[in-house]
């Protein structure tokens, strides 16, 4: 089985058009979920920045 895609938190910022800080901002509060990746801080996999976009599409 093929390992998931992880992002760190500047490409997330890139894709979402938003700072680094709010991307943690975000990590913190619960809404991405990150997974641990060795020696590197955590990492947010693509699916939970899909799944987190789809929340605020159905929000707004």
């Amino acid at each position: 089985m093929q390992e998931p895609v992880r992002l760190t938190v500047r490409e997330i910022a890139l894709e979402l058009g938003c700072s680094e800080t709010e991307v943690r901002e975000l990590i913190r509060d619960g809404e991405l979920r990150t997974v641990a990746c060795g020696i590197r801080p955590g990492l947010v996999p693509r699916h939970e920045l899909a799944a987190y976009q789809r929340r605020l599409q159905h929000q707004g």
